[in-house]
């Protein structure tokens, strides 16, 4: 039976329940074969696309700037996640602990959640300038010189971690704390009766209950970390030199600046695929663990 010969109530089911395929072919597919098309072309903006088969990535993987970005980019990340979780969790731990203030705490935690990228990273810059920046001023008031911290290469790279971690760690706290405030007070009771320390009943008993949570928001966190765009740029613009140039600065400069379309979907295909592959690693090794499988 064809969908003409169905009645028109039936044809605008049948329609409505194919929206979703539609949607995942149109708005999500066709980027990304276009993507993957132009790869494949040596295609320069107001230039006319040119088949080069698989030069791009040739040019990619031979290219030391794009293995540099990774390195900056992976360190990056490990700092800014490793960072975000141990404050985070300590933070909101103490939130859970404390008797009164909580909702207060909580509101103000959430500021930094609430600024743009792109203005964090122009408020950090603004406090890291060593001229009137008050790091430098708060460092001084304890007898250490600041550095140049936007114009030396690894200061550039503490400094834009140091700004993902004042604008993140408020959002891993909070998904902490209400992770521990969903736990049966009497089962974090039965370890203190049992002899457990603080430490211990937090290490041992609460982490592992909301295990499931801290591994989904790391995932979040972990993808948003890999594609780090707007903050960095902002501060940096990828300098000094290509000290904080991560991948897609890099990318965003070849397209942008040097007007590479093919080149540029070229590093967007790996870096898609770099990221795809990471996050299914973690899901193998996690998956268990948010099914409820072990």
């Amino acid at each position: 039976m064809s969908v003409l010969s169905l009645k028109p109530s039936t044809r605008i089911i049948t329609f409505i329940g194919w929206l979703p395929v539609i949607y995942a072919f149109a708005v999500i597919g066709y980027p990304f074969v276009s993507l993957i098309y132009y790869s494949f072309f040596d295609y320069d903006i107001g230039g006319v696309p040119i088949f080069n088969g698989v030069n791009n990535f040739v040019t990619l993987f031979t290219d030391p700037v794009f293995y540099k970005a990774l390195y900056i980019t992976s360190i990056y990340t490990v700092a800014a996640l490793a960072a975000e979780f141990a404050l985070g969790i300590l933070i909101g731990y103490l939130l859970f602990r404390i008797p009164y203030g909580k909702t207060v705490f909580a509101m103000i935690m959430i500021l930094p959640l609430t600024i743009p990228q792109v203005i964090t990273g122009i408020i950090w810059k603004i406090l890291f300038d060593p001229s009137y920046g008050h790091v430098n001023y708060f460092l001084s008031l304890i007898g250490i010189n600041g550095p140049l911290w936007l114009s030396r290469p690894t200061y550039a790279l503490i400094a834009a971690i140091i700004t993902d971690i004042w604008q993140w760690t408020s959002f891993v706290a909070l998904v902490a704390y209400a992770g521990f405030s969903s736990l049966q007070r009497e089962l974090i009771q039965a370890a203190f009766v049992d002899g457990a320390s603080e430490w211990k009943t937090l290490k041992d008993v609460m982490i592992p209950k909301i295990a499931p949570l801290l591994y989904i928001i790391f995932l979040l966190r972990l993808v948003d970390c890999l594609k780090v765009f707007d903050n960095v740029y902002s501060m940096t613009g990828g300098g000094p030199g290509t000290a904080t140039t991560t991948l897609s600065i890099f990318n965003y400069l070849n397209v942008m600046t040097f007007y590479h379309i093919g080149y540029g979907c070229t590093i967007g295909l790996v870096f898609l695929l770099l990221i795809i592959l990471i996050t299914n690693i973690l899901m193998k090794k996690i998956g268990p663990v948010l099914w409820g499988e072990v």
